[in-house]
């Protein structure tokens, strides 16, 4: 109810997406040309199988961070930063007395300082800058719409922040510069099962969410698509 009173939105799943959105979607199913585990890997995997049989959320996030999320190398532009606060400021308000949770996720980190404080995400020493990846763990015994709404937050600031940047950019009176694509995605996962979602601002009031895609973790064809979707995300 917080989410809709200040105009973030869950689609349902029958609507299609818009075709900008659409584009996007169809970007991170292509198939990948770099190497990756076998079905046969999948199925022998020990450890993604303790998962299955109920672990912590601790357990899931260490699995997960080592296997489907790549860790950056130091001269990489996109970073990631675990469990950060939002600054209240990138969180969608319509004036509600309902509030938005202020969220924390992972995020990816560009040279945008200058630009002004609209562009930092958090209040950190090492600030977030233009996050555009939420991710959302949960152990045996967790809810995944909990998850799933506890992210919902987050991903409707991650693109709160890109259209500040866009603002930015229309300013500029460089035919060169365009404005970005401020549209985010989100995952919610446990140790058997991942939720996949895109989040768009539709106009200059409402930000939707909507689901791409889940996946059964413990099935090889499901775990590699998921493995390819993010890839193909963080790429």
């Amino acid at each position: 109810m917080n989410l809709a009173a200040n105009n973030v939105y869950m689609r349902p799943l029958h609507e299609q997406f818009p075709e900008d959105i659409a584009s996007l979607v169809d970007y991170i199913r292509q198939d990948r040309d770099s190497p990756g585990p076998s079905p046969d890997e999948v199925r022998q995997d020990a450890e993604l199988n303790e998962l299955w049989m109920g672990t912590g959320e601790p357990e899931v996030e260490d699995y997960f961070r080592g296997k489907i999320f790549p860790k950056p190398r130091p001269s990489d532009s996109l970073k990631r930063s675990d469990r950060q606060p939002m600054a209240r400021h990138t969180v969608p308000s319509t004036g509600s007395k309902l509030k938005v949770r202020t969220p924390a996720f992972p995020q990816q980190q560009a040279q945008l300082i200058s630009m002004g404080t609209e562009m930092v995400a958090n209040n950190q020493y090492q600030s977030l800058l233009n996050p555009s990846f939420v991710v959302e763990f949960k152990g045996d015994g967790g809810s995944m719409w909990v998850a799933t709404n506890q992210f919902l937050g987050g991903s409707a600031s991650c693109v709160n922040v890109a259209e500040h940047l866009n603002r930015q950019l229309r300013q500029c009176k460089n035919d060169e510069v365009q404005p970005i694509n401020s549209a985010t995605f989100s995952i919610a996962i446990n140790g058997s099962e991942a939720l996949l979602y895109i989040s768009w601002k539709h106009n200059d009031l409402n930000y939707y969410i909507a689901n791409i895609k889940s996946f059964l973790l413990q099935e090889p064809a499901h775990y590699l698509e998921f493995r390819k979707y993010v890839r193909n995300l963080i790429d």
